[in-house]
């Protein structure tokens, strides 16, 4: 494979993995002060039909000792021995081989087959595109827990953000963030309303009218909010946040649709197998809605479905022999090496959470809120979630371990059940696209090289669109008296 103009040659930029390594080293030491500033504390816990959950009434005071400085430091080492080192080992596997999974799409062909497919198709309206995408995207999010699998749309949604003149934020904009979106403002997603729906007593259904309304306004707020930056980018591509970063970015990508190649058999075999196996994962997320066991899986079997579907359509191409598969997944792994290294750490500060037995303690304190006024106690809630998300990312484990306590709680100041559970799914689900140790998050950012403080330059104008919306809901939720009870 001749290496000339090859995606071989990315490299993350050595600025931005600088940056994000002094940052979190600042929130290394941070968690690591708040162990010694805040008390330890433990509420036990029990596990009721096959899901731990926090005994009421039964926290207490730990006597132990703060954790010692230089366990802050091991507490990445410790993540990978822990209850949820296969998540973190696949997170890092995830990073490491979409790089090689992304060389075998671009130097095969099969990349520019689909941009081009779709461009030609779509390009000469492309603004029409970009609003019908995002409500799919958000669609898929609110109905189906389509989330950590959106990885396998980003890359053509990069591609087309690339070919339209847009940059790689519009990208992420096309497939990650809208269904980050449709996730947060879920109407009848099992996994982000069922589960808590049935937790509190409510009918898995109940309060859907103000679901409707709230993805109907969420896509209103974020189209334009994309459109609006895409438009900028368009009229000066000097604007772009990451203007920088995409001069290498955009190696990975056909910069224009060459409609040649569609006339390639062999190219579009190895397309068409590489779409398959893409349906697969469609079919299999929708299936593991009704097979719960299939769902704790969801991440290793996307893995293993784009490793086979990209190697298989890489050999099919005529492009690759055994031995040149294995050469690019290598160079691949080079690309998104620094990256997953600065995953690495980041997993160290749940864990450093953890072993500080500090958790407890800040939900303990927040659970005070007898005697609150109604309109203080949902935001209480909403903090609460906000902050159990930082160290159990998981809806329904969060969902099964909080809400026995939430809603019994909210429930004496006068909350209603509803109210509370749609406190929670807020605190739930818009972390995902915003909290840096988000899983999508530090995958998708660190293999196009964005930083974090990039990452919140793009979206702070959005974050205020929805904090206005949350605080307006909840406020609204309270006044009503909002649900069945």
């Amino acid at each position: 494979m001749e290496e000339k103009n090859s995606i071989r040659n990315f490299r993350i930029n050595r600025k931005t993995v600088i940056t994000r390594l002094v940052s979190i080293l600042v929130i290394y030491l941070l968690v690591g002060i708040a162990t010694y500033l805040i008390p330890q504390g433990m509420y036990e816990r029990t596990v009721e039909n096959g899901h731990e959950v926090i005994l009421k009434d039964s926290f207490r005071f730990l006597e132990s000792g703060p954790l010692p400085v230089w366990r802050w430091f091991t507490a990445p080492f410790e993540a990978l021995v822990s209850g949820s080192s296969s998540t973190f080992v696949i997170i890092i596997l995830m990073m490491l081989l979409m790089g090689g999974i992304m060389v075998i799409l671009d130097e095969s062909g099969i990349m520019l087959y689909i941009i081009t497919s779709i461009y030609l198709r779509y390009g000469a309206k492309k603004y029409t595109m970009l609003w019908i995408m995002t409500a799919v995207m958000m669609l898929l999010g609110s109905t189906i827990s389509f989330y950590d699998q959106c990885g396998i749309l980003v890359p053509v949604a990069l591609g087309l953000s690339f070919a339209s003149g847009w940059d790689s934020m519009v990208g992420l904009g096309l497939s990650f963030f809208p269904i980050a979106m449709g996730f947060s403002v879920s109407t009848i997603n099992p996994f982000t309303v069922g589960i808590p729906q049935s937790i509190a007593g409510l009918p898995v259904n109940s309060g859907i009218w103000l679901r409707l309304i709230l993805l109907v306004v969420m896509y209103l707020l974020y189209v334009t909010f994309l459109s609006d930056y895409a438009k900028k980018v368009e009229a000066d591509p000097s604007s772009s946040l990451v203007a920088e970063t995409d001069v290498q970015v955009r190696q990975l990508f056909p910069d224009k649709a060459d409609p040649e190649i569609l006339n390639d058999k062999k190219t579009r075999k190895g397309a068409f197998i590489f779409l398959f196996f893409i349906a697969l994962i469609f079919l299999y997320t929708f299936v593991s809605i009704y097979i719960k066991a299939l769902s704790g899986i969801a991440m290793p079997v996307m893995l293993v479905f784009l490793l086979a579907g990209s190697l298989w359509g890489g050999l099919a191409t005529g492009k690759f022999s055994g031995r040149d598969l294995l050469q690019a997944m290598k160079s691949g792994v080079m690309i998104t090496l620094p990256p997953a290294i600065v995953a690495f750490l980041i997993m160290g500060l749940r864990q450093i959470v953890m072993n500080g037995n500090i958790m407890d303690t800040l939900l303990y304190t927040f659970n005070g809120i007898q005697g609150m006024s109604p309109y203080i106690a949902v935001f209480v809630i909403l903090g609460i979630t906000l902050a159990m998300e930082f160290v159990v990312s998981s809806a329904t484990a969060k969902a099964f371990l909080i809400l026995p306590l939430l809603v019994p709680l909210g429930n004496m100041v006068g909350l209603t059940s509803q109210t509370i559970v749609q406190a929670y799914m807020f605190g739930d689900s818009f972390s995902n696209a915003f909290y840096p140790t988000s899983n999508m998050v530090m995958i998708l950012s660190g293999i196009i090289g964005v930083s974090f403080n990039t990452w919140y330059k793009w979206s702070f104008k959005l974050i205020l669109r929805i904090i206005a919306l949350v605080v307006v809901t909840l406020l609204f939720c309270v006044t009503i008296g909002y649900g069945p009870f």
